[in-house]
């Protein structure tokens, strides 16, 4: 079954109706939440006044502070990494949407109803509201201690930064940076900006949360149910063992749905109110519940004339928003690819994740190499236009080769950099080109991006496999699906291993009373890491089941091999020659069934001072190439064509690579020309679908094609392709719309009024003088 393109296990469920969601859930008893949340971005909470709404018919409980100050029985403040975010706000509120109180009532109407009763009164504070205000000497501090910093993943370094709004701060440092600049023809710097973004998955954040004789139950749409259940424990001061969480399948995460977000405030209503509870976020509050990073990032690049690479200077802020969640991992994902996958001999990184107030950022598809691959990608066309080489030629002799040192100071293997990006220049036509039916008023332009991220390293995945009396097989294992076709992967490969039909093998929802542990669903990392694990699950139980054999029918167990459901003599020409099926011997063995357990873990991690060692165990690498035609009296920008190209390693489904790799391509797309929240004084402005805009069919390319390149080697490790192909999008689009047009955008999304602007001003940044390389706003 490995490297077909069966179709997807839940399939006919989907298209019928049927899947399993939290959100279509209901238990006997169950209560409705609402939140009421804040209307300043910082604020003291002088008085909560609650009689009103607990006065009101149906109500069953108000949740606010009260019931956390100087209360024992749990802790107010939880967190993946850095625990410094309230269940709900305590002392004061530090965003627009942030939770003040909940209410839970016998239906939701009731329950906003109440909500709204509730008096709150607040002493407004000066507001951090953007990167350049956190980085201000002068600046109010977001969090004025540094207490709750608690190291949840060791992974990830804190570093002490009392007294300032800095989250985190990662540096790399490979080389002499000063040496290797003074060595340079050519230095150049420019900045570049990318906007928060919403993750908009389809289904919003949904919990329901029972509690009975202090044992916790949890029904999450969440891609992380271990981190769930252990940070809800730590809440109410449990053993692990007492907390469930179980999670049928997401309708879309894309990041958002890592880490706890509701649960705890979930979890604390079914507390107080000693019945189940159900919260179902809004779109509206979804948009203030997490977002993508907004990023600025410096890029200082020294070059020989010849177009070597010699050195690199990267200097990234990323508002984090008023929380941490995980902006200390992405400050250091988004900080170690910096230099993009390129050989700079020296190079010196900072990246700082902030606090504002601002919503919470959190994980986004990509994890922080969107934002990089954006400001490197756009920043070696620039070069190359500067120095009169062709991007293409520029990047080839650049590149980083199986066997040469990444900014990690790691040695790379089993990569393919040259291949894609060559394969993709084909597939766009790269040096044809076509001038369009009107050239006058609208040019055209090609542009290349080629791109690198890493995966979550160290990490572990633990899998359980079931050989069932009559012979299918059940996969136990925490992996989420969540549409990207995760069950079927894993149903692939069980079914491989064993030799059982597609249709034999089934894999269990995540649940933390069931299914063994598994770090996260996220990095593009299931495919790899549970799939290894699962292998070595299937191959604890195919030798218990040639030892079970070898008993029975008195052979030598290195002659029996397990095939087609059972276990059978070598070289055996048919079924059922010289063995027996699972089925027989199960029930010949009278063991009920057989069951195999297999974990993987990878080993890395970074020295906290110079970000050096293993930054990943692979590293995903993609590139991408549009060809665009530009409206210079409207500024509208039409796709002609893209093109993405992955390495995937070994390949398990190619139909499924091809899903995900158009999905990553239409996200690019949204980010390029569409995405960004807006705010005004903290305030969100287009947090709904109305005005936030989101690509539809009609800013889909006329061409849309994908590559996969697979190891040739069979033995080969597959490679995650979930969010591979999505960070080289942006800049490619942007290198098209600046080879068309000579005007180069440095701040996402590039709208029609930014190239009017460019074009009204002139700024043809590839061949202006460095001083007036400026962003435009």
């Amino acid at each position: 079954m490995m490297g077909f393109s069966l179709p997807y296990t839940d399939g006919e469920a989907r298209v019928t109706g049927r899947i399993e969601y939290v959100l279509n859930m209901s238990l006997p008893g169950m209560l409705y939440a609402a939140v009421l949340r804040s209307p300043y971005p910082h604020a003291h909470v002088v008085r909560i006044d609650a009689r009103a709404a607990e006065a009101v018919p149906g109500i069953a409980v108000v949740l606010t502070r009260e019931d956390f100050v100087g209360n024992p029985d749990v802790d107010a403040h939880f967190g993946p990494i850095i625990k410094d975010q309230p269940i709900v706000a305590i002392d004061k509120v530090r965003y627009v949407g942030e939770p003040v109180a909940a209410v839970a009532a016998v239906d939701r109407e009731t329950a906003e109803y109440a909500a709204e009763l509730i008096e709150v009164e607040y002493e407004e504070l000066p507001a951090v509201l953007e990167i350049e205000d956190a980085l201000a000497p002068d600046s109010p501090l977001v969090h004025e201690t540094s207490e709750g910093r608690q190291q949840h993943r060791t992974s990830t370094f804190l570093r002490d930064v009392t007294g300032t709004n800095d989250c985190n701060c990662f540096t790399l440092i490979k080389g002499d940076v000063a040496r290797g600049m003074a060595e340079a023809d050519h230095i150049f710097e420019n900045v570049f900006r990318t906007p928060a973004a919403q993750q908009v998955p389809l289904e919003p954040h949904v919990a329901v949360a029972r509690m009975e004789n202090r044992r916790i139950t949890v029904w999450s749409a969440t891609q992380t149910p271990y981190i769930v259940r252990a940070q809800i424990a730590e809440l109410f001061h449990l053993p692990q063992n007492r907390v469930r969480v179980v999670v049928p399948t997401l309708g879309g995460g894309y990041g958002a749905k890592t880490q706890p977000k509701i649960e705890p405030l979930t979890v604390a209503l079914a507390w107080k109110a000693g019945a189940p509870v159900k919260l179902t976020l809004t779109r509206a509050e979804e948009f203030v519940t997490i977002c993508k990073h907004e990023a600025i990032i410096k890029l200082r690049t020294g070059v020989k004339a010849n177009g070597e690479l010699v050195a690199m200077e990267g200097e990234l802020w990323w508002n984090g928003g008023a929380y941490a969640d995980r902006s200390p991992s992405v400050a250091e994902a988004g900080g170690y690819v910096a230099t993009g996958p390129y050989r700079v001999p020296h190079v010196t990184v900072t990246s700082r994740a902030l606090y504002t107030n601002r919503p919470p950022a959190g994980a986004f598809r990509g994890f922080g190499a969107a934002q990089a691959a954006w400001a490197y990608e756009s920043q070696m066309d620039i070069i190359a236009g500067r120095l009169g080489l062709d991007p293409l030629e520029f990047r080839r002799q650049n590149l980083l080769r199986p066997g040469d040192t990444f900014s990690t100071g790691e040695t790379l293997h089993d990569i393919a950099l040259r291949t894609l990006l060559d394969h993709t220049a084909e597939a766009i036509g790269w040096g044809r080109h076509d001038l369009g039916p009107d050239p006058l008023t609208k040019a055209r332009g090609k542009g290349i991006a080629v791109t690198i991220k890493g995966m979550i390293t160290p990490a572990t995945s633990t899998a359980m496999l079931r050989i069932n009396a009559d012979g299918s097989c059940s996969v136990l294992a925490s992996t989420v699906e969540m549409g990207q076709g995760s069950n079927t992967i894993l149903t692939q490969i069980a079914g491989d291993e064993l030799g059982l039909p597609y249709e034999q093998v089934t894999v269990v929802h995540p649940d933390t009373d069931v299914t063994p542990f598994d770090l996260s669903t996220n990095s593009s990392r299931s495919t790899y890491s549970m799939g290894n694990a699962l292998r070595l699950a299937v191959a604890d139980a195919k030798q218990q089941a040639v030892r079970l054999a070898a008993e029975l029918l008195g052979a030598d167990p290195t002659r029996l091999e397990v095939r087609d459901g059972g276990v059978y003599a070598r070289g055996a020409g048919c079924r059922g020659s010289g063995g027996l099926t699972f089925a027989e011997l199960i029930r010949r063995a009278g063991c009920g069934n057989i069951m195999g357990t297999g974990t993987h873990q990878t080993q890395g991690g970074l020295d906290p001072h110079t970000g050096q060692g293993i930054g990943s165990t692979h590293w995903h690498h993609a590139a991408a190439g549009a060809e665009v035609e530009v409206d210079r009296e409207t500024g509208k920008v039409t796709l002609l064509a893209i093109h993405a190209a992955l390495y995937t390693g070994r390949s398990v489904n190619p139909v499924n690579i091809e899903l995900q790799t158009e999905g990553n391509v239409i996200f690019g797309i949204g980010k390029a020309l569409l995405e960004e929240l807006i705010f005004d004084n903290g305030q969100l402005i287009n947090g709904n679908l109305g005005d936030y805009m989101i690509p539809s069919f009609e800013d889909l390319p006329r061409r849309l094609t994908t590559s996969a390149h697979q190891n040739p080697d069979p033995e080969g490790e597959c490679h995650g392709v979930g969010e591979t192909a999505l960070p080289p999008i942006a800049p490619a689009i942007g290198n098209a719309i600046s080879n068309a047009i000579g005007v180069r955008v440095m701040r996402l999304p590039i709208t029609p009024e930014k190239i009017l602007r460019g074009l009204k001003e002139g700024r043809e940044i590839v061949q202006a003088p460095q001083e007036n390389l400026e962003e435009l706003a």
